[in-house]
């Protein structure tokens, strides 16, 4: 028994239950009542006051609790496409569900059973659907080490063909499972008459009036000496066809087709293969894939007084993308009107060295990435308006490093490039006072040694004509470096430089009502719609509802209205299946009714269709690791014998100590009742 009171405390209960029994029968002595009724009395008043007055102390006694913890089995259980794609699918569909349940039945005799379906993701119960895009069985396994690790878990059971194609290697994934691990091998083995496209690699976008290639990669086993045509297609033109012949029993094969971005939009290209008599699987001898054309390429001018690292980086950067056409350009060349280019680099120019006419360039509207160092006029950058102010006192620079600015909007980074940012070497900034435009957005600030200061680093502002861009700082080109000695290649400075680009070289939409789409979704993912509206001021609003109806190939429609967020709209409007889908969104606001339309495609998930030969061998080498045992479809009756014969496989017994609080006790409130009711008897019969 435990209470926060001190044990003094304890004493004055009794001594308060000593006081009140004493005064309430001390005038019945007198009157001559019997001793033995005046003492009982005395005594239930006594104790009943002294628990009641210990109760205000709020008394917590201290109780241990025994459970009996039966063994947990967990059974995990293959949904995926490819136990279907087999000659044993109607096994699978009618049979597999019934022996599951009597596995679980007999297992329940003894142990508590855990069931869940494994495909690209992980659920809980087996509706035999088979349906899974992919194979992800390291899920399973990192469930179960992650949520039994501290309970009675006897043993794992997974029911599987052994065939994975997303996640880790399982072997390696189970290893973190301390109990017993028992593997079902279903599927076949067996080498079968089968031809199938593998991979198709191919760049997701492509640009008007260029060709780009399509390489598809073709498994032949058991054809050897055979023929076949593979064809590529768009809609019911035939765009190209070529001939695949086996060499041997089992070979791959690579075909190349080069075709021509001849239409803008996003274009689905079909390839099929001939099918070969006998062949055991025909599903896997068709694919689609989808090629974004776009119009054209952004330009982009690189302009510079002289060679500078800074630009090489910066040009290498950008040359790993497809999206941009680069062109340097001196400050004595710039031509006279800008309209066709996306966006201009200006690299320390204004420059202090010469007087270069940029004043063509200052009235144009394109976009502008600025960086400074040690050659540029800050006097004549200020007097460019760009959103950022350097009051210097002195010429002079400073070293600095990044500090990343967490309410940066204009996008995203990723968590783990912003690690690396920040072992960055220091660039070299112009020393002064840095004025800001409110409208500006920083993405970093300069960091000094280990003081974090407000002036920007990287930033980002609008006018009313043109984004612009401020690298305040010189030796990026340091920074691309670093990336590679951190991670063994560019990729996050690359893809910094990429953003930037991207960002500032997009035209803006001026429209009042915006919807933004993903145009490729896969098949397994959820289809999730942003929708925009804004005011005659440019103002962010939601409070009209967003319309939005979903017309698949056969003109069936789905009806959809936005979930409203902070500012704008949400539709998360489930999975789809593969196909071509139009979209026509519609709002009303005031006087005005809006319309967006456009087109989305769900992209056919294939992967499952690519190897249908069971890896037994991997579940042998599972089991085996875990003082498990691999069995058969046909013995999967005795798998409940053997998990419950193994002397490990137990109820254990958990003590558990906790602190109850006694004035729930319902003993203790009988007990005063009880004491108090006789109290009240005796003085009743007494007249009292």
């Amino acid at each position: 028994m435990v209470t926060e009171y001190p044990s003094g405390f304890i004493a004055l209960c009794l001594l308060l239950g000593a006081g009140y029994s004493f005064f309430l029968y001390y005038r019945d002595i007198k009157r001559g009542l019997g001793s033995v009724m005046l003492w009982s009395m005395a005594a239930f008043r006594f104790l009943s006051v002294s628990l009641i007055a210990f109760l205000v102390l709020s008394p917590l006694f201290r109780q241990t609790e025994k459970r009996l913890e039966k063994p947990t089995i967990v059974i995990g259980i293959d949904n995926s496409r490819s136990m279907l794609l087999t000659d044993d699918s109607v096994w699978y569909r009618k049979t597999l569900p019934g022996e599951v349940t009597q596995l679980v039945s007999a297992l329940q005799k003894k142990c508590d059973v855990k069931l869940y379906s494994v495909d690209d993701k992980l659920t809980t119960g087996f509706n035999a659907g088979f349906d899974g895009a992919k194979t992800d069985l390291s899920l399973f396994f990192n469930e179960v080490s992650t949520r039994y690790a501290n309970r009675n878990a006897a043993a794992v059971v997974l029911i599987t063909d052994g065939i994975y194609n997303a996640g880790t290697d399982p072997f390696y994934a189970a290893q973190k499972i301390p109990f017993p691990v028992y593997t079902v091998a279903l599927g076949d083995t067996s080498l079968k008459k089968d031809i199938a496209i593998r991979k198709v690699t191919v760049n997701k976008i492509a640009y008007k009036g260029d060709k780009f290639p399509v390489e598809v990669l073709v498994g032949m086993n058991k054809c050897s000496g055979l023929k076949s045509k593979l064809t590529i297609s768009r809609g019911s033109h035939i765009l190209d066809t070529k001939e695949i012949r086996a060499g041997s029993d089992r070979s791959t094969q690579k075909i190349t087709f080069l075709l021509e971005a001849a239409e803008t939009g996003t274009v689905k290209y079909s390839l099929h293969i001939d099918e070969l008599e006998g062949e055991g699987s025909k599903q896997n001898n068709h694919t689609d894939f989808l090629v974004e054309v776009l119009e054209s390429r952004q330009k982009i001018a690189l302009v510079a007084e002289a060679p500078h690292p800074d630009i090489t980086a910066i040009q290498k950067a950008l040359e790993g993308s497809s999206h941009f056409e680069i062109e340097m350009i001196s400050p004595d060349a710039l031509p006279h009107t800008f309209e066709k280019y996306d966006l201009v680099i200006l690299n320390q120019v204004p420059s202090i060295t010469r007087v270069s006419d940029i004043s063509s360039l200052l009235r144009s509207k394109v976009s502008l990435l600025v960086i400074l160092g040690s050659q540029t006029d800050i006097n004549a950058f200020n007097a460019m308006k760009t959103g950022l102010v350097i009051n210097q006192s002195m010429d002079g620079f400073s070293e600095s490093q990044t500090c990343y600015n967490p309410e940066f909007s204009l996008f995203t980074m990723n968590n783990s490039d912003l690690s690396v940012f920040k072992e960055f070497p220091p660039l070299q900034c112009p020393f002064g006072l840095y004025q800001v435009s409110p409208m500006a957005e920083v993405l970093f600030t300069q960091k000094m040694g280990s003081v974090a200061t407000k002036s920007p680093l990287v930033m980002f502002s609008r006018t009313a004509d043109r984004k612009i861009g401020i690298i305040a700082g010189e030796n990026i080109w340091r920074w691309r470096i670093s990336d590679f000695i951190q991670q063994s290649n560019h990729e996050a400075f690359d893809l910094w430089i990429d953003k930037m680009a991207q960002y500032l070289s997009t035209k803006e939409d001026k429209s009042f009502f915006r919807v933004h789409i993903e145009n490729k979704v896969y098949e397994n993912e959820p289809v999730g719609i942003e929708a925009e509206l804004y005011n005659a001021s440019y103002e962010l609003i939601n409070q009209p509802d967003v319309k939005i109806t979903i017309t698949d190939g056969d003109n069936k429609s789905y009806p959809f209205i936005f979930s409203k967020t902070l500012k704008s709209y949400y539709l998360n409007a489930g999975n789809f299946p593969a196909g071509e889908y139009a979209y026509k969104a519609t709002v009303k606001a005031g006087t005005g009714a809006y319309e967006k339309t456009g087109k989305f495609f769900i992209e056919k998930v294939n992967i499952e269709n690519s190897n249908l030969i069971a890896d037994h061998n991997l579940l042998f080498r599972i089991a085996a690791a875990h003082d498990g045992e691999m069995l058969t479809r046909d013995d999967i009756g005795k798998l409940a014998g053997l998990i419950l014969a193994r002397q490990d496989i137990r109820s254990v017994s958990i003590s558990q100590k906790r602190l109850s609080d006694l004035i729930g006790n319902p003993w203790l409130f009988a007990l005063i009742v009880l004491l108090l009711t006789a109290e009240w008897v005796i003085r009743k019969r007494e007249g009292l």
